[in-house]
């Protein structure tokens, strides 16, 4: 951890580097066009649903756990399915009000399932397994029912995909691509790939078909092939690379193949007229596209856009024309990282552990770095659905998918070696057995346990008795599901305890207030919805504004107690995009030094906002400064007065940035992913031989 001197007028910054998450690779994907959502799997089992209509953000996370393996994704109209190598088919329920669950699971004939697809008219949907049997199911009325098993084949089926009518299924797997007729259950046809070397099977990892009934491969020879799926003939035969083609795609308008593997680059073959001119079309590659480290696993389009995944755990969406590339990292669900702000610690969340580490005192030089105080391993190694760690530092809570734990931690910060870890055990009669999301007040007196199974939000307090003893007591059941039909996916408490603000994916937001007089919770207020739901919220302290950032980057601050908009805005205009990434704003931090100033946390960028009056103060100020920093200070209003005036300044670009927040009033805290452990983990990526050399 660095800490950066602090100049006049400036704060100063903790560079936290040592949060040594590693890479959680991305197996497979599929994208859901009438929800304009992807599913992604990662290798530990985990499943993410990530929101694309705007600024791409994780809406829901499917927690995975030891030995669990995702191997295929598959869409039906908003249903999701997915397959592994235990042999089953699993429908997970994505219903609003509660965190995705099994709704229904299906062992499949032919022991570990490979590859899955469903139908364009999303009636039909087939899942191909180890022992070459493709088993077929119907997709009716909300269910699944089992409609035949294919004749079996000799060997793995590793990849499948419907035509566009849905009445053929087209599979690979070694040496060769069938042609299945799904009405009777017969092959039609059978192409062999060949072999580069005799003894050397080809496998055909990926296919896909287009309209005209064209059959696309991609195989272990770094071969793509194309067919004629009505005669079962070879058309046309490319040599794209020297290793593996791991997946093969086509986008929606059907002119345009992306292939890639185990070389980290995606090539573009376009179908083009030949030049016989007999009206007979090749494909031609046109275009590579660059990003990942490592072998590329998946891909999926939409529109113009294309997203890929692979080894490296980066999910890379680029589009053309003019070619875009974003690239995100494969960080654990938010919040990842908790602050105890009153004795300067720190709470970062693993995947099955969680570790505290102390962070450099403000008058030590920028070499004094934090140091791990603490570690705490998950029971049996399950993975941790949700951390929280209190202000003074002396709670911590961690719940898994089958229990919840309440630690008193009593800190020494003079021999952190002799602090004491213990589990509290007497917990209170409504505690739940597992929670979702949780978090403490800022008196550290109060705790918040989101419940999995509704909206229930349970509030519990601290007290201490007679002996001394502190004792955890149940006060409240909040029923939030009343005014929130979705899970609570952001939430905030004011600096004085008395606020609490929840915000689901139905773009709902809802205020809920402790009056002093009676202690019990009740809603407040419900903000006006909005058509995105929010991806970043916070209360500034000492006030009662709620600041909010939506996907689209619509920012706006809210005053919940004189019911008015402060500032409101779409950040745009020609500055702003220069600094904006297309990532959505993911936090929030007031500036305590200034009372109409945001700490934005934008992409791997950290910004900073000043709104209304402030705003035409800092440009005059800035204009008697150099030019080129004035110009890029200057106010941007779009005709609305001081509502919408802002100044937006880049203060840091900070790679694999996870979290901001404030430490006092004159520190702010960037918590970054270390880079290092990001790829020392992960294996040698492909090297290739270019004029004799390495």
């Amino acid at each position: 951890m660095m800490v950066s001197k602090k100049p006049d007028r400036q704060c100063q910054l903790h560079n936290v580097q040592f949060y040594n998450l590693l890479p959680r690779a991305i197996v497979c994907s599929s994208f859901c066009k009438a929800q304009r959502k992807l599913a992604l799997a990662r290798d530990d089992g985990t499943i993410e649903i990530w929101n694309m209509a705007n600024a791409p953000f994780v809406e829901k996370t499917i927690t995975g756990g030891e030995g669990v393996s995702v191997e295929g994704l598959a869409w039906a109209d908003n249903r999701l399915f997915s397959i592994s190598l235990a042999g089953a088919l699993v429908e997970w329920d994505l219903q609003p009000g509660k965190t995705p669950c099994v709704k229904q699971s299906i062992l499949v004939t032919g022991n570990a399932a490979w590859c899955i697809d469903v139908s364009k008219d999303e009636r039909l949907l087939a899942v191909g397994t180890e022992g070459g049997y493709i088993n077929v199911y119907r997709l009716d009325n909300n269910e699944v029912t089992y409609e035949r098993i294919l004749d079996k084949q000799e060997g793995r089926i590793v990849c499948c995909s419907f035509d566009w009518t849905g009445d053929f299924l087209v599979t690979g797997s070694a040496d060769a691509v069938r042609v299945w007729d799904v009405r009777n259950g017969h092959a039609i046809h059978k192409m062999s790939t060949g072999r580069s070397k005799g003894t050397d099977v080809t496998t055909v990892w990926s296919v896909c078909v287009m309209k005209d009934f064209t059959i696309v491969s991609g195989d272990s020879r770094g071969r793509m092939m194309v067919y004629d799926g009505r005669m079962g003939t070879v058309l046309e035969t490319h040599n794209v690379s020297t290793a593996d083609l791991f997946c093969v795609s086509l986008n929606e308008q059907g002119g345009i193949i992306y292939v890639s593997g185990v070389e980290p680059i995606i090539r573009l073959y376009q179908r083009v007229e030949n030049e016989t001119g007999r009206g007979e079309k090749v494909f031609v590659r046109t275009y590579i596209r660059r990003g990942h480290t490592h072998d590329i696993k998946t891909l999926a389009t939409y529109g113009k856009q294309l997203f890929s995944g692979g080894l490296d755990g980066l999910l890379m969406v680029t589009s053309s024309p003019p070619l875009v590339r974003d690239i995100y990292q494969p960080f654990l669900s938010a919040p990842a990282t908790m602050m105890a702000a009153d004795c300067r610690l720190v709470l970062l969340k693993y995947v099955n552990y969680l570790e505290v580490w102390t962070l450099a005192p403000p008058d030590r030089p920028s070499t004094q770095g934090g140091k791990k105080v603490l570690q705490i391993r998950s029971k049996n190694d399950e993975h941790i659905l949700s951390a929280a760690i209190a202000p003074n530092g002396r709670w911590i809570l961690y719940s898994t998918e089958s229990n919840i734990r309440l630690l008193r931690y009593d800190y020494i910060a003079e021999d952190p070696a002799n602090s004491r870890l213990v589990r509290v055990r007497n917990t209170p009669e409504h505690f739940p057995a597992t929670c979702y999301r949780a978090h403490f007040t800022p008196n550290s007196r109060g705790l918040f346990l989101y419940d999995r199974t509704g909206g229930t939000i349970h509030f519990f307090t601290c007290a201490t008795e007679d002996d001394n003893e502190e004792e955890w007591d149940h006060k409240q059941s909040i029923n939030a599901g009343r005014w929130l039909s979705e899970i609570v996916h952001l939430s905030a408490v004011s600096q004085c305890g008395r606020y609490l603000v929840c915000a689901d994916v139905a773009s709902a937001i809802v205020v809920f207030e402790q009056p002093p007089a009676t202690g019990k919770w009740k809603r407040s207020i419900s903000l006006p919805r909005y058509k995105l739901p929010p991806t970043a919220i916070a209360i500034q302290p000492g006030q009662t504004r709620l600041a909010v950032a939506f996907p689209d980057h619509k920012l706006f601050v809210y005053d919940f107690e004189e019911f008015q908009f402060v500032f409101s805005t779409y950040l745009g205009g020609q500055q702003s995009e220069a600094l904006l990434a297309n990532h959505p704003v993911s936090g929030i931090a007031f500036d305590p030094r200034q009372n109409a100033t945001l700490v934005l946390q934008n992409g791997s960028n950290i910004l900073s906002l000043r709104f209304g009056d402030e705003a035409g103060k800092v440009a005059h100020q800035q204009q008697e400064e150099e030019h080129n920093q004035a110009k890029k200070a200057r106010p941007m209003s779009n005709g609305e007065g001081r509502m919408t005036q802002y100044v937006l300044r880049l203060v840091q670009e900070a790679l694999r940035l996870v979290s901001i927040d404030w430490l006092g009033h004159n520190e702010l805290v960037a918590i970054q992913a270390n880079a290092l452990s990001m790829v020392e983990h992960l294996p040698a990526a492909f090297r290739k031989k270019k004029f004799g050399k390495m």
